[in-house]
């Protein structure tokens, strides 16, 4: 198969180091991007709202303001549109990483760079930012009356497992359709337990559009409307939860938007893989489709 026709864009790279910038820029150029260059958070969010670039690029330490809350401040600004952020730095570790995707970064990439890394990992967020974009614009924004299938559900007394899941795969029809986050949650007990105390334990803190399935030792849940930040919060929860009954419950993350999602089944395997990885580390582990390899076990202090 063909590989698909380079897309362009502008980059904004936020660097205190002159040297990281240049590699950033020599890469990039090359790879037929125009580039933006930033000396700390600060300009980043100035140029950000002059050059409205297509990615930023975000050091995790710089001056005045860092990466970090940077990254925060970006994505609260652009709620309603896909701004792709990558964060980088020389801190490679898990908790290093978990940290930057806290923020809400859509990726992580470790110093110095990779020039294939880099502009492969560039290659895929412009992508997906295309393809939203273009998903959006044609479906324009719901109707102010439109009432979304996670409501529907948890107005019935006692949904069963099938409308449950088929309100599910509407969700994500409804996220395609305007460019909505969302977030997959599959849950289970490193030893068996019964699905009322998993259910429990998931249930609590939940929002009334949150949407959970449990059955068969499993819990499944949707968080609609929810970014990286937010599922990684609602999984620690979970996680915790457990230890607090001396059970250790591992979860599985999948997220939407993503390249390699186009359907609920898409999004239950991802976050299937992510589980068994999670399961396999075991102790309460949170492991990450969007981030493969991202295994996270939470402190017990929130």
């Amino acid at each position: 198969m063909a590989a698909p026709p380079p897309i362009s864009g502008t980059i904004l790279v936020a660097d205190d180091s002159a040297g990281d910038r240049a590699a950033a820029r020599s890469i990039l150029e090359e790879a037929g991007y125009k580039v933006v260059e930033a000396v700390d958070g600060n300009q980043a969010l100035e140029l950000t709202n002059r050059e409205a670039p297509d990615l930023v690029i975000l050091d995790v330490v710089m001056p005045k303001i860092g990466g970090l809350e940077a990254c925060r401040i970006l994505k609260a600004q652009t709620q309603g549109t896909y701004l792709p952020v990558l964060m980088v730095s020389t801190r490679s570790s898990v908790a290093a990483r978990v940290e930057g995707l806290r923020s809400g970064a859509d990726d992580y990439l470790g110093k110095p760079y990779d020039p294939t890394e880099l502009a492969a990992r560039v290659d895929v967020l412009l992508r997906t930012r295309a393809a939203f974009t273009a998903q959006a614009r044609r479906n324009g924004a719901p109707a102010a009356n439109e009432r979304r299938p996670a409501e529907r559900i948890a107005a019935r007394e006692a949904p069963t497992s099938s409308e449950i899941r088929e309100a599910m795969a509407e969700e994500l029809a409804r996220a395609g359709r305007y460019n909505d986050p969302l977030a997959l949650l599959r849950i289970a007990a490193s030893r068996p337990l019964a699905d009322e105390r998993l259910a429990t334990i998931v249930r609590r803190g939940l929002r009334r559009i949150d949407l959970v399935d449990v059955g068969g030792g499993e819990a499944t849940l949707l968080l609609p409307d929810t970014h990286f930040p937010g599922a990684l919060a609602v999984a620690e929860r979970i996680v915790r939860g457990g230890r607090k009954e001396g059970v250790a419950v591992n979860v599985g993350v999948s997220f939407f938007p993503h390249r390699d999602t186009t359907s609920f089944p898409d999004m239950v395997e991802h976050a299937g893989v992510a589980l068994a990885e999670a399961r396999q580390a075991g102790g309460g582990t949170i492991c990450l489709y969007q981030h493969q390899g991202y295994l996270y076990a939470p402190s017990d202090q929130e």
